[in-house]
């Protein structure tokens, strides 16, 4: 009878060898570790150039293959109004002197508000909680760039942004392929952008901090109850909001968790609002549980480029974890008789 069960199982298994063969399906590769398959990841490479200024970072990221080229430009600025992260995407190059932006966005860190949280819900509520302090981000050092090699023919570019008063400070990542920082894959479509708050002056025993975000678009902003990372594979526990113009999605999205004296800690968002300063801009607060030392993660960019090409190898294994289940059950039925 055992011999009955191997051949089987033998000829499941070669039968599967065969249709892979014969459907042209080749299995999926990830030399560098980072879970995308590598066909997929040469496919999406970019080249990206920086260019600094006074108070301003130029971002530009173009495709690197195919016959049609988009551009991703960022504008990193970091001035009286805070750290201001302005995203616009063209879909296709052209040589006109005007650019017809798809989708334009922006996201800005205003100021840290320091309360004391009356209702216990750990989200910021002006006409409810006590207002102790606001720290407007209004002066910054001059920007610190930097790469690193990813792979032979790609970058990591690197900007760091810090207050004058040493409190705030913003570690923006761009890069060429995906890549993991920090533990967390960077896709080529976005930027991450590390918050650190070190040694905030609270002035109350018993408050916390929330961090002001404005948030303009030609679009409304709402909230994302799945960001496009998590329903792509690329992360998880992920909370944000996202701007639509058409087919093309801006989004913020940030870690559900942020790092507080060592500990991870969860970061809980208010309700998106109508901005204090501009009734056509909305704002969110994020907040952070008090602490010396606080590190968060969120990420800006644009969504749904490409297609899920990547994915195949996977749905692929699915298949064959679906038909080696079957044959378990055909073992044991052999078995039991």
């Amino acid at each position: 009878m055992k011999l009955r069960k191997y051949n089987i199982l033998g000829v499941i298994l070669v039968s599967i060898f065969l249709l892979g063969t014969s459907i042209g399906v080749s299995v999926a590769t990830d030399d560098d570790d980072d879970g995308v398959d590598d066909d997929y990841e040469n496919s999406e490479k970019r080249d990206i150039t920086i260019e600094t200024d006074t108070n301003e970072i130029e971002i530009e990221s173009v495709l690197r293959q195919g016959t049609t080229k988009d551009s991703i430009e960022m504008k990193v600025k970091y001035d009286a109004n805070g750290v201001e992260i302005e995203v616009s995407y063209e879909s296709e190059l052209s040589s006109e002197n005007e650019t017809e932006f798809e989708i334009e966005f922006s996201v800005t860190f205003r100021k840290l508000i320091e309360f004391v949280d009356q209702n216990a819900n750990g989200i910021y509520e002006p006409l409810i909680d006590t207002t102790i302090q606001e720290v407007e981000l209004n002066s910054f050092h001059p920007v610190d760039y930097s790469t690193s090699i990813i792979s032979g023919d790609t970058t990591l570019h690197y900007l760091y942004i810090n207050s004058t008063d040493g409190v705030f400070a913003a570690h923006v990542f761009v890069v060429e392929e995906f890549t993991i920082v920090n533990e967390t894959l960077i896709t080529p479509t976005e930027a991450k952008i590390d918050i650190e708050i070190d040694n905030f002056n609270y002035i109350d025993l018993n408050s916390q901090l929330a961090l002001y975000v404005k948030l303009e678009s030609g679009a409304e902003y709402e909230t994302d109850d799945e960001t496009d990372d998590e329903s792509e594979g690329y992360a998880s526990h992920e909370s944000g909001v996202k701007t639509i113009n058409s087919t093309y999605v801006g989004f913020f999205s940030w870690e559900d968790n942020a790092t507080v004296d060592g500990e991870s800690q969860p970061v809980l968002s208010s309700e998106i609002e109508v901005d204090d300063e501009d009734e056509f801009e909305q704002k969110l607060y994020l907040n952070y549980p008090r602490g010396t030392h606080i590190y968060h993660d969120p990420k800006v960019g644009i969504a749904t480029l490409t297609s899920n090409s990547q994915l195949l190898p996977i749905v692929l294994a699915g298949s064959i974890i679906g038909i080696l289940a079957a044959a378990g059950i055909v073992i044991l039925i052999i078995r039991r008789r």
